[in-house]
């Protein structure tokens, strides 16, 4: 099944894979304005990594979604119950009519759709090459606890090895230091320079990422992904921030997923969050279902 038949047939599978991990309360806290000093990459890295919300349980009650591509449009709500280093689980529904479900586990990614009684099995290799990038579960964990995290599938240390931080904007960036080469090169003017670069650039090296961090708090405001050789691209914007547990979340999601095939957009908006003690995260899949299968 080609990709854009994919995102038509599972729309809200796409994007709460693409942007769900991002979630908190709505209410808004405003934060102080600090005079922005240089401050080194691995610095950086560890003031993020101190503002990251370790859970062990995890919930959210309410989350209502907008999603819009080139075809078509639709909203729906969800809720999230997420089990550190266990499971995800993203129930879907619609007009308070149950849609589906997502059920991420280290090592599979699972969906039911309980309109047109289908399901998806698959690791998390199909959705790797849909988005070029290493999606896995421990990243999806790291974006739900709001933490830094790379398209990289290497340790963190070698993730981060290539990444430059500067200030823009009044905002801390994070960003892979041969992103920021090939855009010196496009500013000057020399294309055909760019151009024989990324010829001997391997194929990580083409997906380009580039994080905003709020100077006080150093939560994640702002993530760009681009994959340089496909012209495609992935930005979200986070707003509506609150202190969770001493730590800032934010409350509201916009996402654009631009590429040849298809344009999305995702806002999400939340409330009702709980680390209270999960009971239950059961996920069954109809024996009578038909299961599709993605190539």
């Amino acid at each position: 099944m080609e990709i854009t038949r994919f995102i038509k047939k599972f729309p809200v599978l796409i994007s709460v894979l693409l942007a769900f991990g991002f979630f908190s309360c709505r209410t808004v806290r405003e934060i102080p304005t600090v005079e922005v000093k240089p401050m080194s990459t691995g610095r950086l890295l560890k003031k993020v990594e101190q503002n990251a919300f370790d859970y062990n349980d995890f919930s959210i009650k309410r989350i209502n979604c907008q999603f819009s591509d080139d075809n078509s449009k639709t909203s729906f709500k969800a809720t999230l119950k997420a089990e550190k280093d266990k499971n995800i689980l993203v129930s879907i529904s619609k007009l308070n009519i149950p849609v589906g479900r997502v059920f991420l586990t280290p090592d599979s990614v699972k969906y039911v759709n309980y309109i047109e009684k289908n399901y998806f099995v698959d690791d998390y290799s199909f959705l790797s090459r849909f988005l070029n990038i290493d999606l896995n579960f421990e990243t999806i964990q790291s974006i739900i606890s709001n933490n830094v995290f790379s398209y990289g599938g290497e340790q963190k240390n070698r993730d981060f090895r290539d990444y430059i931080s500067y200030i823009d904007s009044e905002m801390y960036v994070l960003q892979s230091e041969k992103e920021r080469k090939l855009i010196k090169m496009e500013e000057k003017g020399k294309p055909e320079r760019m151009e024989r670069r990324l010829k001997r650039l391997d194929e990580n090296a083409m997906i380009t990422q580039k994080m905003f961090f709020n100077p006080v708090s150093f939560a994640l405001t702002r993530l760009i992904i681009e994959d340089v050789s496909n012209h495609r691209s992935m930005e979200l914007m986070f707003s509506d921030f609150e202190k969770v547990k001493n730590k800032d979340f934010p409350g509201a999601i916009d996402m654009n997923f631009v590429s040849p095939e298809n344009n999305v957009s995702l806002k999400i908006r939340m409330g009702g969050f709980s680390t209270e003690k999960i009971t239950s995260s059961a996920f069954t899949i109809p024996e009578k279902y038909q299961q599709i299968r993605v190539k």
